[in-house]
Formats: C-alpha cells, structure tokens, sequence
C-alpha cells in the first residue's frame, strides 16, 4: 500500500545509500528538494528552525537548492540536527545549501539539508512537463505560467536546455500557489558551450516582447551571467559562483577576480 504523501509529490522515496546513489550528479542551484525529513535541516544562522518554517515544511517539504558549496561531515556548530535513518554503508553526509520559502513574500530561511533527508529532486528543465498538474485557473490567469508554452518555442530556436526557477518553478514542483498575476518569469538556460552575443540578443529581444517581465540567467560550467547583461555586449560581466560573484570578460573562460 502506498503512503498518500508518496501520491502527492509522484512517486517513492529512495532508499538512502552512498554517494553513488546520486547517480554522479550533486544537487545544483535551483533544484527542487522534496524533504522526507525536514526537522533534519540547520539554519545558516544556528538555532532550531523557526516555526513559520516547520508549519510550511509540514505542509509542504519543498526546499530550493542554493548557489554554494556543498559541506561535506557535519556542521560544526552544534547542536547536529536529527537525521533520517542511512545506509550504515553510507558515505560522509552531504549537505546540500537551501532556501526555505515562508508565506510571505520575500520571506525566506537559508538552510543546510542532509543528503540523506532527501526524498525527490527535480531539475527546473523538468518542471515544464508539471503545468499539467496545476488548476486550470492558474493556467489562464497567471502570465508566469500561461506563457510557458511560448517561452519554450522561442527558446527551442537556439537549443538551449531550459526551465522555470523562481516563483513559478517552485510553484510548479511544489503545486503551492505562490506566483502572482504581476510575477516576473525567471528562466535558466543550460548552456555548457559559449553562446555568441549575436544569439544571446535576439534570444533576450524575443523574450522581451513577451507581456510579463522575462528574467534569464546564461548557466556556464562555471556559474551564471543575466542573459540580457551578457547580450548588452557589457566588458564585465558578474558572474555567479557558488563562491561569490566574480567579475568575468567571458563567463566560459572566467579568469577576473572575485568581488
């Protein structure tokens, strides 16, 4: 018999092991992190979790992956947080950095989750495929995710793989209503191999016309530059890192110094 929270969020949790369990892929910024234990996580600050951020993660235990190192072992501070049961077998924990989001707007909890707490993860290239989850309504009346369709047509014409991020893509993993009317979409594109400037303009002046403001990010090997920073033909470039921004002349070959 299948647990009912297993129904929910669309399919079993896996069966914690070692770090070959990831399949040689480590959370990345703006992954979605189903919690199956989410009393596991520590604030960044120290302390307990504070109660706005238990009530939502009882409801629902969706966190969004940071753009930070991972830690690997424990946090030093103590006390360590209650963990999930593990593979005695089991590598040294991994902790990946998170962000809870709490009921009102901008609040937020920047957070440590344990490997082993994590039920699910979905990458934002595959919540597109979700919309269908979503109450009709939200589909007609919110521009974030009614043009979803139409950003991935204009986005198919340069081959960059891409998805929702921010508001919709969380409310798109997670089925929570929080992208408002008045929403900007926030999108990243994968792109691995440099993309010419030529191409980056026409790709931020198509989505530009569309009616909502549109937020790319360029997602490098080594971090990410606003796409419409990148296609304004700007000398430097900030380019984020999970070490902090880095003024960059060519965020596929970064060689400028950290800020």
């Amino acid at each position: 018999m299948r647990n009912p929270i297993e129904e929910l969020h669309d399919g079993p949790r896996r069966r914690v092991g070692p770090l070959a369990a990831l399949d040689g892929r480590l959370p990345g910024a703006h992954d979605l992190l189903l919690m199956q234990c989410p009393g596991s996580l520590r604030p960044l600050t120290g302390g307990e979790l504070p109660d706005w951020a238990r009530a939502v993660l009882r409801a629902h235990p969706w966190v969004t992956v940071g753009r930070a190192p991972a830690v690997v072992g424990h946090p030093v501070d103590p006390p360590h947080p209650r963990q999930c049961a593990r593979d005695p077998e089991a590598a040294p924990e991994l902790w990946s950095p998170v962000t809870v989001r709490g009921p009102r707007p901008g609040q937020r909890l920047d957070a440590l989750a344990p490997w082993a707490a994590v039920a699910r993860t979905l990458r934002p290239e595959q919540l597109v495929e979700r919309r269908a989850r979503l109450a009709p309504e939200r589909l007609t009346t919110i521009p974030a995710l009614a043009l979803l369709p139409e950003v991935g047509r204009l986005v198919a014409d340069h081959r960059l793989p891409w998805g929702p991020i921010g508001a919709a893509g969380y409310e798109l993993g997670s089925g929570v209503p929080v992208t408002g009317p008045l929403s900007p979409l926030r999108l990243v594109l994968r792109a691995p191999q440099p993309v010419s400037r030529r191409d980056a303009l026409q790709l931020r002046r198509a989505l530009s016309k569309l009616p909502l403001p549109v937020q790319a990010e360029l997602e490098t090997r080594h971090g990410s530059v606003q796409l419409a920073e990148y296609a304004a033909g700007q000398p430097a470039l900030t380019l984020l890192t999970p070490y902090g921004p880095r003024e960059v002349h060519d965020p596929w070959f970064p060689r400028g110094p950290y800020l």
